[in-house]
């Protein structure tokens, strides 16, 4: 079995590559006219830097993926939860405009605490209070994502990660240039992983699953796929190849950050 998730797992990158050169882009990752013509006459592309979205269902393995990149093959990876975190933190910069919004929520230390945010913004009755909490933390996580995408930028950068775990459900696929699925290939393993977990419980497993848009629905729409049902020696194999892939042609394909930076540029 190992074997054999190890040749898809490596084979997937090669074929979604070809997929991506053949087929009509039609979302907002295909290349700019000005950047088709430059590459169909031998210049360099007007995108330098492939924005890459990484994704996954709940206990498929994203993290193990996200922390390949970084550790293993030195790709710049802005994990969105860890930016949410760091905002909630004493001292973020969340915490004041969130608190004054929901009284309570702040914790001794200083932080925001989530269950008593939740108690406030989750559910089917309380939308509009979650529409506006997220008023208030989006523009603070597209100002870290910004800083993140112009550090790595000024630093050369040929390929960055944008680890965005509901990047389906929330429609983020414009964001970037495309997409990796990281998949176990078999909710079999996805859940027996998840009821490992300390404190998770079936139902609270089940409702987890019912939110987030299917795994053989992510894997159809993505670019490149990343299996985990293998050994982790197998997957950073495949990890390696889709880096590989990617930094050597992904200027190719990159648009997305050249037109954050001509949009950005607009307004001011």
């Amino acid at each position: 079995e190992h074997m054999r998730c190890a040749a898809e797992a490596v084979a997937r990158v090669p074929r979604f590559t070809r997929a991506i050169q053949a087929r009509p882009r039609t979302r907002a990752h295909r290349l700019t006219h000005r950047a088709e013509a430059s590459t169909e006459t031998g210049g360099s592309p007007e995108g330098t830097m492939l924005l890459l979205g990484l994704t996954g269902s709940i206990g498929m393995g994203k993290s193990a993926v996200s922390s390949m990149l970084t550790e293993k093959f030195r790709v710049p990876v802005l994990d969105s939860d860890a930016v949410v975190h760091e905002l909630y933190s004493p001292g973020g910069d969340a915490v004041e405009p969130v608190a004054a919004l929901f009284p309570g929520v702040v914790d001794p230390d200083g932080s925001i605490s989530r269950p008593e945010l939740g108690k406030f913004v989750l559910g089917p009755d309380n939308e509009a209070a979650m529409a506006a909490l997220e008023a208030v933390v989006h523009p603070l996580v597209d100002a870290a994502r910004w800083k993140f995408l112009d550090d790595a930028d000024k630093a050369d950068e040929t390929l960055v990660v944008l680890d965005i775990p509901l990047l389906y459900e929330k429609g983020y696929e414009n964001a970037v240039d495309a997409v990796v699925v990281v998949s176990a290939g078999s909710t079999e393993t996805q859940r027996a992983r998840v009821l490992a977990r300390p404190g998770m419980t079936v139902s609270k497993f089940e409702s987890i699953v019912a939110a987030q848009v299917p795994d053989e629905e992510k894997r159809e729409r993505a670019d490149f796929v990343i299996d985990t049902g293998c050994s982790l020696a197998e997957t950073e194999r495949a990890v390696g190849r889709l880096v590989t892939e990617l930094r050597a042609t992904g200027a190719g394909r990159a648009a997305v950050w050249s037109r954050m930076k001509a949009e950005r540029a607009g307004r001011g």
